[in-house]
């Protein structure tokens, strides 16, 4: 069938016709810089997060997790054979994951330190189950899919020494793909979930938000008076969410749809608190989306000028 042809052939274009390999080579940067910012913000803390003593204690927290899973608590058993303390054991694994994310960063045998800044993070997840949240699922998502994208190929030390091409290829666009889809379908479902709620409708979740101690960062409780104000940014996010797949699609549309996406989400880190997962997900929209961003706002630009000209 004509039809079905012309679909499976534009179909195998959009998903594998070569592409710059340049939105991965920002991907593989932004990605391992924010692990080792996290890292960073976790240090003075770290063995209250992590230590044998931790506010949850290893044998806590160990049980919380499925038997398979990787445990601070496993390599610090491994480490005791060789007289290494378990506050010792915590220390050298932040340094090593600050080195695995460095060697990320740089793109310096990327594959080796891609799985072991996944494998650390991992680990992590692992030892401090009960603190876990949204960032962290979406830090370990691209870890994960650094293992298999050749993220390597622009801006990276293996590209500069010889070890890997430059060139565009099927699987950077797939790659490319793979991200963009993942995201569309994790903001469109979010986005549908809320609307399905009566909650998100009158404005009344994001009013609770703001005001609840966990949460407050300023004084909003003037918001009462004011109840169409969180009913229209809560009709914003639901919006902005669910049209997600749709309008960064959509070339005239995709540049307010990002802005718009990174609207909220900074509207989240500043009014909530949740600065890292605000950033997060504003890295993962600019990585996936950022590049067509980029070219559709030359290409609009251009023409403004000529038309103007």
């Amino acid at each position: 069938m004509p039809a079905l042809r012309s679909f499976l052939t534009q179909a195998e274009a959009f998903l594998t016709t070569p592409q710059s390999p340049q939105p991965l080579g920002f991907f593989r940067i932004v990605i391992a810089a924010f692990g080792l910012l996290q890292a960073f913000f976790w240090f003075p803390d770290w063995l209250a997060f992590f230590g044998q003593e931790a506010w949850i204690q290893w044998e806590i927290s160990h049980a919380l997790n499925l038997p398979w899973h990787i445990h601070m608590q496993h390599l610090s058993d491994l480490a005791a054979s060789a007289g290494i303390t378990p506050d010792q054991t915590a220390f050298a694994f932040w340094w090593a994951y600050v080195l695995s994310l460095t060697g990320l960063l740089l793109g310096w045998y990327t594959r080796i330190f891609a799985v072991l800044s996944w494998l650390c993070h991992y680990i992590i997840m692992s030892t401090i189950p009960t603190f876990g949240y949204g960032v962290d699922i979406f830090l370990q998502i691209p870890l994960f899919y650094m293992m298999v994208m050749p993220v390597a190929k622009a801006w990276s030390l293996d590209v500069r020494q010889g070890r890997v091409s430059p060139e565009p290829t099927w699987g950077v666009t797939l790659s490319l793909r793979v991200l963009q889809i993942h995201l569309c379908m994790a903001y469109l479902s979010a986005g549908y979930e809320k609307m399905l709620a009566p909650e998100w409708g009158d404005g009344n979740v994001l009013w609770r938000s703001v005001v609840q101690p966990e949460f407050r960062q300023f004084d909003l409780t003037w918001l009462a008076d004011y109840p169409l104000i969180p009913r229209l940014l809560s009709w914003f996010t639901m919006i902005v969410e669910t049209g997600y797949c749709i309008g960064m699609w959509i070339p005239r549309l995709r540049v307010v749809w990002l802005a718009a996406i990174v609207g909220l989400h900074v509207g989240i880190g500043l009014f909530l608190g949740l600065a890292l997962f605000g950033l997060i997900m504003i890295l993962l929209s600019l990585s996936a989306f950022g590049y067509l961003a980029l070219g559709d706002l030359r290409h609009f630009t251009g023409t403004h000028a000529r038309e103007m000209s």
